[in-house]
């Protein structure tokens, strides 16, 4: 089967964002199938920068073609800037979709944002192959609840409109999170053409963990149990209650809060670390992904942080990092993420309202190594059971084999 994959957000094991869609389209290859990926270009992508003058670059990459569009994006960029940017890349993609990728059986679109759905439509049609397009997030309705959309502006309304025309129009609906299908489905859309298939994560990198301890010297952690938040520092991820908390144990020079990642809201959050005096709350930028699971190695507590706006859909991908690693996890939002974890016992919760609950549990966790060694070991054999890479790309592809061949009967 040769997949047209389409993800604008793609990244390499040389950048620093999600590689979900390049491990899988690793494995899909060596399954004995193709994959074409349509993308574009971030700051986190460990791609290069096209010339201005060039609209596409097509280069093969672990056995697969990679096809990558001249729509730059960056999470520092503002709204007007990102929304030319997810517009340009639907039309770059339609056109390399539709004219360039040639003989196609399934087009695969993956969002955010959810403007790849464009692309992802228009080419099948063109090419007359199933359409399948996974959610990884709820646009708009996450950007409401987090209070950065106004729910009655032309862009909410707008993008509520497109996301109705793409779930209905789509073959199947594949979703990241059974959270976003449940509420997708109390939205009156058809459950039959729905499935979930989580995020997981990598486990060849994480397979021989080698702690990188020149690390803990350099950033002055020796000695030290650290928590560790990597990710997004934006407001929808709510990164004040951890400072917040770090702020009520003054006196534990044993304990240290370490913050891997970037986004608008870093630069506020090291001023405040700075002008309050918050000593036991580190920063580092963003790092390539085959450096993370050495500097992760190193920690002792992953922390699944976001703001309080209530029950959050969401199983983010970090949840995997940390549990390949053998973290133990303390999850501040109530939902799928914290229902897998209390059942797979691998991690604990704590009230998004109180800062000392997060104390407590790391504290609990600093002061009870064993107990915590155990949640992180289990985290660690669940992972390679259940959440490997290897194992979500054989099961997208049953998904799309069952399309392709009820999509052949249909057109029979």
């Amino acid at each position: 089967m040769h997949i047209a994959y389409m993800h604008q957000h793609f990244c390499t094991n040389e950048g620093s964002g999600g590689t979900r869609s390049y491990d899988v389209s690793r494995h899909m290859v060596t399954m004995g199938h193709k994959v074409t990926m349509i993308c574009g270009i971030s700051d986190i992508s460990g791609l290069k920068r096209l010339p201005w003058w060039k609209l596409w670059r097509r280069e093969t990459m672990d056995g697969f073609d990679v096809i990558q569009c001249a729509a730059y994006y960056s999470s520092h960029q503002g709204f007007i800037a990102r929304f030319w940017n997810f517009c340009w890349f639907a039309v770059l993609a339609s056109i390399v979709a539709v004219l360039v990728t040639r003989k196609v059986d399934m087009v695969f679109a993956t969002h955010t944002p959810l403007t790849v759905g464009i692309p992802g439509w228009i080419a099948a049609r063109c090419k007359r192959v199933p359409f399948v397009f996974e959610v990884r997030d709820l646009w708009p309705e996450s950007d409401i609840i987090s209070g950065n959309l106004d729910a009655d502006s032309l862009v909410a309304k707008m993008l509520g409109w497109l996301e109705n025309f793409l779930y209905l129009r789509a073959d199947k609906l594949l979703f990241v999170s059974p959270g976003f299908e449940k509420r997708v489905i109390e939205r009156g859309y058809d459950p039959t053409k729905m499935k979930t298939i989580l995020l997981g994560a990598d486990g060849d990198i994480f397979r021989e963990l080698k702690p990188n301890e020149e690390f803990r010297k350099t950033h002055g952690l020796e000695g030290k149990v650290v928590a560790v938040y990597t990710g997004v520092h934006g407001k929808a991820n709510g990164l004040d209650y951890i400072l917040d908390a770090a702020k009520l144990i003054p006196d534990r020079d044993d304990v240290a809060f370490l913050l891997v990642g970037d986004g608008m809201e870093k630069p506020r959050l090291v001023a405040r670390v700075e002008n309050e005096n918050i000593s036991n709350v580190h920063f580092m930028d963003f790092v390539p992904k085959t450096e993370l699971p050495g500097i992760l190695a190193v920690c002792d507590i992953g922390l699944m942080i976001l703001a309080n706006v209530g029950e959050r859909p969401v199983t983010p991908n970090k949840i995997f990092d940390y549990m390949f690693t053998g973290l133990p996890s303390v999850v501040n939002f109530p939902g799928p993420t914290i229902d897998m974890v209390r059942d797979d016992r691998t991690g604990v919760y704590a009230d998004p309202t109180k800062p000392e609950e997060l104390i407590e549990k790391v504290l609990y966790w600093v002061d009870n190594p064993d107990e915590a060694s155990e949640f992180g070991q289990r985290a660690r054999q669940l992972a390679f059971e259940k959440y490997d890479r290897g194992i979500i790309a054989k099961q997208l592809m049953e998904v799309f084999e069952q399309v392709a061949s009820a999509h052949k009967g249909e057109a029979e």
